[in-house]
C-alpha cells in the first residue's frame, strides 16, 4: 500500500477504527484512544521488540535512515497554524492563552517506500522565534535530524500509548533554550516487526 492510500482509504471512513484512520482525520491531538503514560504506569506492557523501539531515547531519524539503507522519506500530510482548546493539554506547554496559535505539522516517515511512523509536531508560536523560526520550513526535511544536533537539546520523560492491537504511539517534549516542542511519533506494524539496526547512521 502507496504511502498516500494509507491515509486516502481511511478518510473515507465515518468512524475512526485503525492508526491511519485516527491520523487520516486529524482525530489524535484531541481524541487519541487510550492514555498516555509513563512506561511504570502502563496497563499493556510493549513486546521486547515494542519496546526497543518505543523506549529509545536517541534519534528516531538515524535509525530508520540506518534501517532503510538510504530509502529513507519523508511526507508532509499537512502543515498549519491551529489552537489547543483543551486546556489540560494546553498547559503541558506552560502559560498559554486559550486562542495562542500552534504550528502543527504531520508527516509519513518511511523507509524504501513503506511507511513505518505517522509523526506529527506541535509547537507555539512564541517558541518559534531566532532559529527556531526555521521549523515552519522544513519541508521534507526531517525534524529529528534538526533538534539532535542542537546543544542545548533536553527531553522530557516519554510516554507511550497503545493505540489498537497493532500500533503504538509514543510523545514526548524536547526544549531548546527552555522552548517547548511536542513530538508525538506514532509506529506501525510494518516498523514494529523489525529489529532496530545496531548501527546508525550519521
Amino acid at each position: 500500500m502507496s504511502k498516500r492510500s494509507l491515509l486516502n482509504e481511511s478518510a473515507s471512513l465515518k468512524e475512526p477504527q485503525t492508526l491511519p484512520d485516527w491520523f487520516a482525520l486529524d482525530l489524535l491531538v484531541r481524541d487519541t484512544p487510550g492514555k498516555w503514560r509513563a512506561q511504570r504506569q502502563l496497563d499493556a506492557v510493549p513486546s521486547l521488540s515494542c519496546s526497543q523501539w518505543l523506549l529509545d531515547s536517541g534519534s528516531l531519524t538515524a535509525r530508520l535512515k540506518a534501517l532503510s539503507a538510504g530509502g529513507f522519506s519523508v511526507e508532509v500530510v499537512d502543515e498549519l497554524w491551529t489552537p489547543l482548546p483543551d486546556r489540560e493539554f494546553r498547559s503541558r506547554f506552560g502559560p498559554i492563552s486559550p486562542d495562542h496559535p500552534f504550528w502543527s505539522r504531520r508527516v509519513i516517515l518511511s523507509g524504501n517506500g513503506e511507511p513505518w511512523v505517522l509523526a506529527h509536531t506541535l509547537i507555539p508560536e512564541h517558541a518559534l522565534g531566532g532559529d527556531l523560526g526555521q521549523l515552519v520550513r522544513l519541508g521534507k526535511k526531517p525534524l529529528g535530524e534538526y533538534l539532535f544536533n542542537q546543544a542545548g537539546l533536553t527531553r522530557s520523560d516519554i510516554e507511550i500509548n497503545k493505540i489498537d492491537e497493532q500500533n503504538w504511539g509514543r510523545r514526548s517534549w524536547f526544549f531548546l533554550d527552555s522552548k517547548p516542542i511536542l513530538v508525538t511519533e506514532y509506529f506501525l506494524s510494518s516498523l514494529l516487526l523489525k529489529s532496530p539496526p545496531l548501527e546508525l547512521s550519521a
